[in-house]
């Protein structure tokens, strides 16, 4: 059944097997006794096919081991061979039930028959009632009945048990050694162990010396060999493990989901905080038209005006004059003004509403003038007044009042300049111009100041606005941009964190049998759900934001292209760190992923 002929193995110059021979019983109980460095762990990564790295040949249930590719040697050791580790290996977040149908996935039974099988093995090593428990709440007696339990579910010829009892009180040793004794009645059990009382349960005990395999006790009867067991075969799938193992894992998932997610959502606000500085511009140049306004007193011989209409980024530039003789009614109250003369607006503060606005018919008054009509003088917002001039009357609308000492009144420029129709000729007292746009307000005031023109305007007042809102704009940004950083960080750790916390999971896989392209399609199929399930959380956290910026009344830049820079980004970012997150994991041979832990 187990024949070692000629098997040299070395790790670089040092040599652990030299021509090493030597046949095993057929059945029974065998132990290789040893302390740490003999060499039984390398003997047993050999019989196990763990390693091919050896001269010699092994031949194992009908097998010869030096011939087979990876591939065979993975059905070697899911149609032959159990595994029972000192450490248990069993898979966390799973049930025993669960932990001993591992194997299952790759035989040709139904699931009712595996599940039945499963339990018999479970009530034969006393564990019947534990099948739906979590492995976690098990004693270490109890793992390693479980573990022993998912040994025997292939029915393998050879068990290979490493430690079994190093991690158990004597009681519980013994115990587990009168399984595997009782187990070895039909099948070959190895025991590789540094406890001299384990081998009291031997039926031969083995030691390496010399480089050598060599008998302590030999079984008094050869013991004969039985037939070879039927060869397996069933397809696993590695979407249903991968399902499986993303279920277990969910809560490590969903804070990387959420990491990233909120990362690339804070990054989407910084985008659209540009939105919130353009609406708040606009809110605030629609409640102060007056900074737009400039005002250069002075008679003009056509050469400044001309200047100004020429300019692209002006408009209404026109000469402003005295008026005489002009009354205000409201509600058949009449109050005369002797003359107006024109002001410039951007130096006036509003103590209510809104200077007058081009196309609206609007009026802005003083404190003192609203009075001589009302007590309440911000009752008069919106309400009409009748401004006679030149013979003249206009209806407007009282949109604003401003805190000038005296009675006085602004009106837009589109009014103002009725108003100078049918003027006696005369000399301008002033020229009045309009910015178009509230970012050239500044640069319109340079422009002026570089050709020796003096115009009173907001420029000082906008300039102070807009380097505010450009540094909290970039404020905002950097610590956006240090948000993402630090989730696509925090989600590279815990996605790295998770999958070396896997090693063994997939180093007892392999054990179990599973080949390395299962093993590659099962964490490629994790990765795809992870991305997806991140996908989803982005999008469930987007629309969340969505409608709470809606209520909040923050203009959320949310067109496709943001859509898609905050799902697909979070599936493109999670594939691309699950992947190399596990790259390293699917390459590890089994035998070494089993030692991390």
């Amino acid at each position: 059944m187990l024949r070692i002929e000629h098997v040299t193995k070395h790790f670089g110059e040092t040599v652990i097997l030299e021509d090493a021979s030597y046949e095993f019983p057929g059945h029974g109980l065998v132990c290789l006794l040893g302390p740490s460095g003999s060499g039984k762990s390398t003997l047993l990564n050999l019989i196990a096919g763990f390693d091919s790295e050896y001269e010699g040949t092994i031949h194992a249930c009908g097998e010869n081991l030096s011939r087979m590719n990876a591939d065979g040697l993975c059905a070697y050791r899911r149609d032959q061979v159990g595994f029972v580790f000192q450490n248990y290996h069993l898979l966390p977040g799973f049930s025993v039930l669960e932990n001993v149908l591992t194997p299952a996935e790759l035989n040709a039974q139904s699931q009712e028959d595996s599940e039945q099988t499963a339990r018999e093995l479970l009530s034969r090593l006393g564990m019947a009632e534990k099948a739906g428990q979590s492995v976690e709440t098990l004693s270490g007696g109890q793992k390693q009945r479980v573990a022993i339990a998912r040994a025997l579910m292939g029915d393998p010829q050879l068990i290979l048990a490493d430690e079994p009892t190093g991690a158990l009180d004597r009681t519980t040793s013994n115990e587990i050694m009168a399984l595997l004794k009782e187990l070895s009645a039909d099948r070959l059990v190895i025991v590789i162990t540094h406890d001299s009382k384990v081998c009291e349960f031997a039926d031969e005990v083995l030691h390496i010396q010399d480089k050598k395999i060599a008998a302590k006790r030999t079984a008094i009867d050869r013991l004969e060999h039985p037939a070879d067991a039927p060869i397996k075969s069933g397809t696993a799938v590695p979407r249903k493990r991968a399902g499986q193992n993303f279920k277990v894992h969910l809560k490590r998932y969903l804070t990387a989901s959420l990491a990233i997610s909120i990362g690339l959502l804070a990054f989407l606000f910084s985008l659209s905080f540009g939105n919130v500085m353009e609406r708040e511009i606009k809110s605030f140049q629609a409640k102060n038209t007056a900074f737009n306004n400039g005002y250069i007193k002075g008679v003009d011989d056509g050469t400044v005006l001309e200047f100004l209409q020429n300019d692209e980024r002006i408009e209404d530039a026109y000469y402003q004059y005295k008026l005489e003789n002009l009354i205000l009614t409201f509600n058949a109250h009449a109050e005369p003004l002797s003359e107006k003369l024109p002001m410039p607006k951007s130096g006036e503060a509003l103590s209510y509403g809104t200077m007058p606005r081009k196309g609206e018919n609007e009026i802005a008054i003083t404190p003192s003038l609203a009075k001589k009509f009302t007590a309440d003088i911000q009752s008069l917002l919106g309400q009409t007044v009748i401004l006679s001039a030149n013979d003249k009357d206009y209806s407007l609308t009282i949109s604003g009042i401003y805190n000038a000492g005296y009675d006085d009144f602004f009106v837009s420029s589109d009014v103002e300049q009725l108003l100078y129709q049918g003027l006696p000729k005369q000399d301008n007292y002033s020229i009045n111009y309009d910015v178009k746009s509230f970012e050239d307000v500044v640069s319109v005031s340079n422009t002026l100041q570089l050709r020796g023109i003096s115009a009173k305007n907001a420029a000082a007042e906008v300039y102070a606005f807009q380097q505010s809102f450009r540094s909290l704009e970039q404020l905002f940004t950097i610590i956006s941009v240090l948000t993402l950083f630090l989730a696509l960080f925090l989600c590279v750790v815990l996605l790295f964190k998770l999958q070396n916390t896997r090693y063994q999971e997939l180093g007892l896989l392999s054990a179990l049998g599973f080949k390395a392209s299962y093993l590659s399609g099962m964490i490629r199929w994790e990765n795809l759900y992870l991305s997806a399930f991140s996908a989803l959380v982005s999008g469930v956290l987007l629309a969340i934001s969505a409608f709470a910026c809606r209520l909040l009344d923050f203009p959320l830049a949310l067109g496709i292209a943001q859509v898609l820079l905050c799902i697909g980004g979070s599936f493109a970012v999670i594939i691309a760190i699950s992947t190399l997150a596990s790259a390293k994991l699917i390459r590890t041979e089994p035998a070494e992923a089993l030692k991390h832990g």
